[in-house]
Parts: structure tokens; C-alpha cells; sequence
């Protein structure tokens, strides 16, 4: 019985001690296995599928863009034979008008005094005087030929052809209206020496086309002057009359057609050693104002 009593008591220990080693709860850290192994970092590029990859190399160099030369060409003035015409406006320094002047007033006054005379005898009627313009205002015209020797230089020759007449009306003491004028002709040939000027030195746009026109002129007959008291014509002088200079603008162009617009200074001295002349001697000149046609 005793023996039964230990064996139980030693079972049921054994027991118990094994069940609270079961339950106890197991705190130990666990450490994963770490894979050591050397990863393959090298870059890998992938491949370039040149098929349709154009390798060609591109030529990168700037590349000047040719000048169109055409446009420039265009606006030159070719060589060669040319023809022009003129048109203008001449205000003539005229200064010998004072000589008809002084005649148209002694006119007058013979008139005043005849007035005087008879104006208490009857209806008579004071004189009326009119005065000349103080400017003489013609429109010349030319015409010439001229050689171009290139862009820069070119020589010409031409004529021209200027009329002013100046007319009045006096009236006298029987109302009657008396008519006085004079009359300026001339036939002016010159040679004409045209310079280019450069766009560097005078420009108003691109293209600009300036000139520098040198005239030397001879008046030739019948250059005369015509009046209510004479005329007088013009001597032939071999040697010249005189001379003009202009500055021309071409301000259109096309197909060979230039269009000139000019202005300038002339001196024309004229002479006279016909009989009964009414004038030893006038001139011509003055400020010029002219539109060219070159082709």
C-alpha cells in the first residue's frame, strides 16, 4: 500500500512538471537568415534596335543663304545706249524785267499827263496800270541721249525748249485798253555728265538711287526776247552760256524705265549785238524743278 502511494505521488509530479514547461512561452529572437550572396550591380544597356534608327551624322555648319542678286541688278542702270525726256517747272531769276518795268511805267505816265490835260473838258476817265509779275514762271521741256559707262558714270547730250510771256493792260483816259508785254524764248542744248552717289553717303531707303547731274549749256538761236518795244536776239557764243547743277532721286524703277524727280541752280547768260535792240544782255537762270524719264 505504501509502495501504491508513492508511485502515484511520484506519477503526478511528473506530470505537473511537464505541463508548465509546455506553457511557458518562448522570448527568444529569431534571426532570419540573411542571403550574403553578391548582387550584380553592373548597368546594363538595353539594346538599340537600329532598324529603322537613322545613325546618319547631321552637318551642322551654318550655311550662308546666297544673296539675291537679282533685285540688285534690277535697280542698276545698264550700260549702254539710253534716251530720256524732261518736264519741269523754271522759275527764271530775271532780273532785267525791271528795264520793261521802267518802259510800261513811262507808258503810264504819258497817259496821267494827257489825263491831266483834258479832264476838265469832258467824261474822261482816270488811267488804270497794271504792274509785270515779279516772277517769271515757264515750264521747259528736253530731250537728249546719254551713254552709260556703268552704274556710276554716264554722259549725255540734249536740247530743251523754255517760252515766258508776261503781258499787262493799260488803260488811258478814253477808257481804251492797251496791251504790253515781253517775251522770253530760248532753245538751251547741253552736255550732261551724271555721277552716282553712294548710299553711304546720302540714303533714304534701301536701294536708294541718288545722282549728281553736271550741265554745261549754249543757247541757240532763235533764243530771243520779244516786245511791245523791241526784241533783241540772242549771239551764238561758242564757248557757252552757262551752267546748271541738280540733285536727282530715282523714285521708281521698273523693267529698265527709271523715274527721276531733279532739282538745281542754272545760269544762262545771254547776249545781244543785233541793231535797235531792246536789251544788251539778260540771263536765264534760276532754281529748276524737274521730272526725268530715262529708258
Amino acid at each position: 500500500m505504501r509502495n501504491v502511494v508513492f508511485f502515484f505521488l511520484i506519477f503526478f509530479g511528473i506530470a505537473f512538471s511537464q505541463d508548465s514547461t509546455a506553457t511557458a512561452i518562448d522570448t527568444t529572437f529569431k534571426i532570419a537568415p540573411v542571403d550574403t550572396a553578391i548582387k550584380d550591380t553592373t548597368l546594363k544597356v538595353a539594346p538599340v534596335d537600329t532598324a529603322y534608327t537613322d545613325t546618319t551624322v547631321k552637318d551642322t555648319t551654318l550655311k550662308a543663304t546666297p544673296t539675291d542678286t537679282a533685285s540688285t541688278e534690277s535697280t542698276e542702270i545698264k550700260p549702254g545706249l539710253h534716251f530720256f525726256v524732261s518736264v519741269g517747272a523754271h522759275f527764271i531769276t530775271f532780273k532785267e524785267r525791271s528795264t520793261f518795268q521802267t518802259l510800261l511805267t513811262s507808258k503810264f505816265n504819258e497817259y496821267e499827263d494827257d489825263f491831266k490835260i483834258y479832264k476838265d473838258s469832258g467824261s474822261y476817265a482816270p488811267p488804270i496800270k497794271q504792274d509785270f509779275e515779279i516772277v517769271n514762271l515757264t515750264f521747259p521741256i528736253s530731250a537728249g541721249i546719254m551713254w552709260q559707262f556703268n552704274d556710276v558714270h554716264s554722259l549725255g547730250l540734249g536740247v530743251g525748249f523754255l517760252y515766258n510771256t508776261e503781258s499787262v493792260i493799260l488803260t488811258d483816259k478814253d477808257s481804251k485798253n492797251h496791251n504790253f508785254e515781253y517775251t522770253v524764248q530760248a532753245f538751251p542744248a547741253f552736255v550732261e555728265y551724271r555721277l552716282l552717289i553712294s548710299p553711304e553717303l546720302i540714303s533714304l531707303n534701301d536701294n536708294d538711287y541718288f545722282s549728281l547731274f553736271l550741265r554745261y549749256y549754249w543757247l541757240l538761236p532763235p533764243t530771243e526776247i520779244k516786245s511791245s518795244w523791241g526784241k533783241a536776239k540772242a549771239d551764238f557764243e561758242p564757248k557757252g552760256n552757262g551752267y546748271g547743277i541738280f540733285l536727282g532721286y530715282r523714285f521708281w524703277e521698273w523693267m529698265g524705265l527709271s523715274i527721276f524727280g531733279e532739282m538745281g541752280l542754272v545760269s544762262l547768260d545771254a547776249k545781244s549785238s543785233s541793231e535797235d535792240r531792246v536789251l544788251d544782255s539778260w540771263n536765264l537762270g534760276g532754281i529748276s524743278i524737274l521730272i526725268r524719264a530715262l529708258f
